[in-house]
């Protein structure tokens, strides 16, 4: 049987997670998904990386971290992935899309995420990246950390989902403990890595196909926000798009106002109906800019009795493709790789970072006079006006 060309087959995906709260993600993926793509557990702690249930495993950095971990540092965790570069790519090597799910703040998901994107996206894979940030009370090292990874992952990824663990804190209450708010942000992160494999991968009431997933992943402005929200039973429809509408990680709702780009994913059971998809659809429209760019996709599963869940990936920041600059990337080699023999869509083109202009500077040493050296000096009230004012009026120019 052939795939059709706007799915991509389930081994042409995989999931990767990248550090001690990436794999346990990961193996949290593992023990819930049917049929799922390849689970890849990569780190640099090699008991935290044996524990991870999964499909496979590498570990990384061990002439750096001795098999001992980072010890937080990010550093070590960049240098301990740079020293497994070439590993990495293999990996890769004939996939269509990466996700890769990092927890910001540590030293292997902070420093050793951005190099696994950087090699998924050098094989010509789009890269989906997933990423939390910590809690406010886990320091300010942590966070500044954190964000030096997140604007390293911005640079190699498509892609960057930012869930910032603090949003959900709120969403949980206060009367919430430590161990329930992490257990709610591996949920939702679970579930939106999810949503989008589910439409990817089988036909469905209405596709959400490759061709635009590339294209959100091209136009959009790189860092994106994310929100889920389920309803079970009667008015299951509204409550799920009014949870994922009112989540706190979308500011309740003022992000959303804003943003110029939204990929909405509706997943249920065989029985949802399609008055059901046009009233989550018209919510969205009600809720979002006039002009903004709705993608949206239905999927079905059969587990999903009586629930219905909205997905959505909210991007501030769209760009036309005549805005958007290429720059060839590595193309993936079509006789390796999973689907060798078989048609394997082109890689994504991709966007170059804009650098600040900068005003080109004129060099005033040595200057005397004005242009009009060799003509009668102009004097006025015994001062020669074509000498620069700042040489007559002996003025210091800062460097």
């Amino acid at each position: 049987m052939t795939i059709p060309d706007t799915l991509i087959a389930t081994n042409r995906i995989c999931v990767v997670g990248v550090g001690g709260g990436g794999c346990q993600i990961l193996g949290s993926m593992a023990s819930t998904w049917d049929n799922a793509p390849a689970l890849i557990a990569i780190n640099t702690d090699a008991p935290s990386l044996k524990a991870t249930p999964c499909n496979s495993r590498l570990q990384i950095g061990t002439r750096i971290t001795r098999n001992l971990g980072t010890g937080g540092d990010g550093k070590i965790g960049r240098l301990s992935a740079e020293e497994d570069v070439d590993a990495l790519q293999e990996l890769f090597r004939g996939l269509d899309l990466v996700f890769v799910i990092a927890t910001l703040g540590g030293g292997t998901g902070s420093g050793a995420a951005p190099v696994v994107a950087r090699a998924a996206r050098e094989t010509g894979a789009i890269v989906i990246t997933f990423a939390t940030l910590p809690f406010t009370f886990e320091g300010d090292r942590k966070m500044s950390q954190a964000r030096q990874g997140l604007v390293e992952l911005k640079d190699h990824s498509d892609v960057v989902i930012v869930i910032p663990n603090q949003a959900l804190f709120a969403a949980e209450g206060t009367t919430a403990t430590t161990e329930e708010v992490f257990l709610r942000a591996d949920y939702y992160l679970s579930m939106g890595v999810f949503a989008i494999w589910k439409l990817l991968t089988q036909r469905n009431i209405i596709n959400l196909d490759f061709a635009t997933l590339r294209m959100v992943a091209r136009c959009s402005d790189g860092e994106s926000l994310f929100s889920y929200g389920e309803g079970r039973g009667p008015g299951r429809a509204t409550q799920a798009v009014q949870a994922a509408l009112h989540n706190p990680l979308l500011d309740n709702g003022e992000a959303i106002a804003e943003s110029e780009s939204v990929l909405v994913s509706i997943l249920g059971d065989p029985d949802m109906s399609i008055r059901e998809v046009d009233a989550i659809m018209s919510a969205i429209k009600a809720a979002t800019r006039i002009d903004a760019h709705i993608h949206m996709g239905t999927a079905v599963d059969e587990n999903w009795k009586d629930t219905i869940s909205v997905t959505l990936v909210a991007s501030r920041y769209w760009r036309e493709d005549n805005e958007v600059e290429d720059k060839p990337d590595e193309k993936p080699d079509p006789s390796s790789g999973p689907d060798a023999g078989g048609a394997v869509a082109p890689p994504p083109k991709r966007r170059k970072r804009k650098t600040a202009e900068t005003q080109p500077q004129l060099t005033l040493g040595g200057l005397s006079k004005g242009l009009f050296k060799d003509v009668q000096p102009t004097i006025v009230d015994h001062e020669d006006m074509d000498v620069p004012t700042f040489i007559r009026r002996h003025v210091t120019v800062d460097k």
